[in-house]
């Protein structure tokens, strides 16, 4: 489901004083602090960060120019909405048909009492319907009637990262590889990579994506962000052949983020940490395998759900579309072609634009001086207008 990449985006296009407002999104870190940050991102991008570089995240695309990847934050939990929306569409349908024939008694029989009794029904099909196509439409587009993955594509040959999202979601985006900053140490949050821009002059909103897969440790995100640097940094040389997965709604893909986490759990790697004592390492031993037999418990408990929710998945896949980037993008890397140009906030609709502006403070740090000019900032201009 889209719902993070929603909020995300929503909150930095709110009106002053919504619920969605995010203002004092930064209200602890100093100019300073941003700094640094930025300087440990440029080291970072240039340093080997594992020794051991390999994804675990569905790859649509590996060449030479470009590496194509499936994004997204809430994966695995793709499908609840899909089942909501099931029930309160069967509750309106039903509603609606428990009428008609109510209705329908009354024709043939011409009892009054049939009449008013098919009215609540019919009353109940009108008013959950509303609420449905007025609030509840747009919840259900966060995994059907909507693009069916969020793709994350990284250029070699520009330098560039570009975002595949739905226009509520922030729409498709080209920004820079260079200031890139990626946050992997994650491990056990349920959230994969990060990866985010700071705001600039010209893009006051502060973007970000998710990309790869949640582990309970953050050895396996460290060794997928090596990856991803690598092959940015210094090309498809001493990286593992990733394997390409087809775009095709097949209903094995739909299944594995759900069953996925748990067997991650269940199939996880023991600490690297060993007792000397042998009463005492006998003792964790015991506490690793008991935990394995819970969570297995629990597996097979749960598996009907989960089963259900698979299910659910897929079908929402089904009931979407394929990305399709567009043409400047398809074609970038290759010689003679244009180099896309990076996403402003004069690319979006005036209104967005404006509001975009709007809420550029959520990204100023405490100390910042509106005042002070763009030399006598510390940590650089991009605060300032």
């Amino acid at each position: 489901m889209y719902f993070v990449e929603w909020m995300h985006w929503q909150g930095q296009i709110a009106e002053e004083g919504s619920w969605l407002s995010q203002k004092g999104k930064l209200p602890g870190v100093t100019a300073q602090e941003v700094s640094d940050d930025k300087k440990r991102a440029n080291k970072e991008r240039k340093e080997r960060q594992s020794d051991t570089p390999r994804l675990r995240s569905p790859v649509y695309a590996y060449n030479d120019t470009y590496m194509e990847m499936r994004a997204g934050c809430m994966e695995y939990a793709r499908g609840l909405i899909t089942v909501i929306s099931i029930f309160f569409l069967y509750f309106i349908a039903a509603s609606a048909i428990l009428s008609f024939l109510t209705f329908f008694d009354f024709f043939l029989d011409h009892d009054f009492s049939a009449f008013v009794a098919g009215l609540f029904p019919l009353a109940g099909a009108c008013f959950f319907g509303w609420l449905y196509f007025k609030y509840g439409l747009q919840i259900t587009r966060f995994e059907m009637l909507t693009q069916r993955r969020l793709l994350i594509r990284f250029n070699r040959k520009t330098r560039q990262i570009y975002l595949h999202r739905p226009k509520y979601a922030g729409g498709i985006a080209t920004l820079p590889w260079d200031d890139a900053q990626g946050i992997y140490d994650l491990g056990g949050s349920r959230f994969p990579i990060l990866l985010l821009w700071p705001s600039q002059p010209n893009r006051p909103q502060m973007e970000g994506i998710h990309v790869g897969k949640a582990c309970a440790t953050s050895e396996p995100m460290r060794d997928e962000w090596e990856f991803i640097r690598r092959y940015m940094e210094e090309g498809l040389e001493g990286l593992p052949q990733p394997r390409i997965r087809s775009k095709w709604p097949l209903p094995w893909h739909a299944f594995e983020p759900v069953f996925g986490g748990m067997l991650g759990l269940l199939l996880g790697r023991r600490g690297n940490r060993q007792s000397s004592n042998p009463a005492q390492g006998k003792q964790q031993t015991g506490k690793w395998l008991l935990g394995r037999l819970l969570i297995l418990v629990a597996l097979v408990i749960i598996s009907p759900a989960l089963l259900i929710l698979g299910l659910a998945n897929w079908l929402s896949q089904l009931l979407c579309w394929e990305p399709r980037w567009p043409k400047v993008i398809r074609e970038a890397g290759q010689p003679g072609k244009p180099i896309p140009k990076l996403t402003t906030a004069e690319d979006y609709d005036p209104e967005t634009c404006r509001r975009l502006y709007l809420n550029a403070d959520l990204w100023v740090p405490k100390d910042h001086d509106p005042d002070a000019s763009a030399e006598d900032e510390k940590s650089g201009s991009q605060w300032l207008p």
